[in-house]
C-alpha cells in the first residue's frame, strides 16, 4: 500500500514539475562562419553556437561552419533549416558570396536520422519551387574543430568590421530574418 502510494505521488510530482529538457546539437555550413553565427545568434531556443571547421573524414575538405546547441522546444530543428535556406544562396555549391572555394561551399552536417529525412525533404521541396538544383549538400556529421577566440562573436567582438565584410561581401543580413516572416518557408518549422 505505501509502495502505491509513493508511485503515485511521484507520477503526480512528475506531471507539475518541468522535465528537464537536453540540448540537440545541429551543424551548419553556409559560407563564413562569421556570418552564420550571427544568424544564429540571439534567437530564443539558442543555447550556445560555436564557429569552427568540420571535417567529415581525411579524404574529405574542411569546411566553415557553426555548431549550435539549442532547446528543441524553444526552437525546432526545421525553425533552424528555415533561416538557413533564407540565409544562402543555395544554387552555389562553389562557395558563398564573395566567400569562394571548398571551405566556403554550403553544408548541412546531420547528426540524427530525423535531421537527415528533414534536411533531405526541405532541399527537396525547395528544388521544386526553383526548378533549380540545390547546390547544398547533406553530409554526417564529422569532426568539428572550435575556432579561435578571435573568431568566436565576431560580429559582436567588432561590429563595424563585421558588418562592413557582410555588405561589401554580398551577404543578406540574415540576423534580421524573423521565422513569422519566413513562415511557409522550405519545411515545416515544427519538426525538432
Amino acid at each position: 500500500m505505501l509502495g502505491k502510494t509513493i508511485t503515485v505521488w511521484l507520477l503526480s510530482l512528475a506531471a507539475v514539475l518541468p522535465m528537464p529538457t537536453r540540448a540537440t546539437e545541429a551543424i551548419f555550413s553556409g559560407g563564413s562562419f562569421w556570418v552564420m553565427e550571427a544568424l544564429f545568434a540571439e534567437r530564443p531556443g539558442v543555447t550556445q553556437i560555436t564557429a569552427g571547421w568540420v571535417q567529415g573524414g581525411r579524404s574529405t575538405l574542411r569546411r566553415q561552419a557553426v555548431r549550435l546547441e539549442y532547446d528543441p522546444v524553444q526552437i525546432s530543428y526545421g525553425q533552424l533549416l528555415t533561416l538557413y535556406w533564407a540565409a544562402i544562396d543555395v544554387l552555389d555549391g562553389e562557395g558563398q558570396f564573395c566567400d569562394r572555394g571548398r571551405e566556403y561551399s554550403p553544408a548541412l552536417y546531420v547528426q540524427t536520422p530525423l535531421q537527415q529525412r528533414y534536411a533531405q525533404q526541405s532541399r527537396a521541396k525547395l528544388q521544386l519551387e526553383l526548378g533549380k538544383r540545390v547546390r547544398v549538400r547533406i553530409l554526417p556529421a564529422g569532426s568539428f574543430t572550435p575556432a579561435a577566440a578571435r573568431h568566436q562573436q565576431y560580429y559582436r567582438q567588432h561590429p563595424w568590421l563585421y558588418g562592413g565584410y557582410r555588405r561589401m561581401c554580398g551577404y543578406p543580413a540574415g540576423e534580421r530574418f524573423t521565422l513569422s516572416t519566413l513562415a511557409g518557408g522550405p519545411i515545416a518549422t515544427s519538426a525538432q
